[in-house]
């Protein structure tokens, strides 16, 4: 998650996802979970989207994935605190929690016992490692959502069209923020020097306009 979603881009993944049966399950309890976390607010949409990362990477490397699950969970959580260093760490471990226990939903409905058993164990071992508080609680609530048995196994086998791959729409999220008003703003900085009576200016400046008064100069 590069930057947080604004309206339009919960819009168009709302859209774009409508009928993914795993977004309809995080949409459940998405809006509950996300009041609860007053500070950081993760959205159901931005939940959602970071759940089919984190099952892209599962379904690319299957049982290589899981050395690399401690590092998958800090790459997140450092993600998400960048964003605001004032918020509480329990708060930033309940995001990145909410999003692996929906990954574990996902997994848990796999028929392979790879990722129905080890996989998901793991996962949960994960976050209770890095627990925050209330989290059995929270996660009791994710596994109780209904989500098709095989719905995984069909993710895995199912092409990015269909399939529910992240990449076609976060594609067109790139897109979207590129057309958002002030996108192709180009940002100049100008430094001010005082010298005296007189102001100069370093820096790029295009079509400059000075109002000069008629008065010596003191530099």
């Amino acid at each position: 998650m590069n930057q947080r979603f604004q309206n339009a881009e919960i819009g168009l993944v709302s859209s774009h996802y409508a009928g993914n049966e795993l977004y309809r399950a995080i949409l459940t309890i998405g809006q509950r979970l996300e009041a609860e976390m007053s500070e950081f607010g993760l959205c159901p949409e931005e939940c959602f989207m970071e759940t089919l990362e984190l099952l892209s990477k599962i379904a690319d490397e299957g049982e290589d994935v899981l050395p690399e699950l401690e590092n998958v969970w800090l790459q997140k959580y450092n993600e998400y605190r960048r964003y605001d260093r004032k918020v509480s760490e329990d708060e930033i471990r309940k995001a990145v929690g909410v999003v692996f226990g929906f990954a574990i939903l996902a997994t848990d409905s796999s028929r392979h016992r790879f990722y129905r058993q080890r996989l998901s164990e793991r996962m949960t071992m994960l976050i209770a490692e890095h627990k925050f508080e209330g989290w059995q609680e929270t996660m009791s609530r994710i596994f109780e959502v209904p989500l098709p048995d095989g719905w995984f196994d069909a993710y895995i086998e199912t092409p990015s069209d269909g399939g529910g791959q992240p990449g076609e729409c976060l594609d067109e999220i790139a897109m979207l923020r590129k057309q958002m008003p002030g996108a192709n703003l180009n940002v100049q900085f100008v430094n001010n020097q005082y010298n005296s009576a007189c102001q100069q200016f370093m820096g790029k400046m295009e079509n400059p306009r000075f109002n000069i008064l008629p008065q010596n100069e003191a530099i």
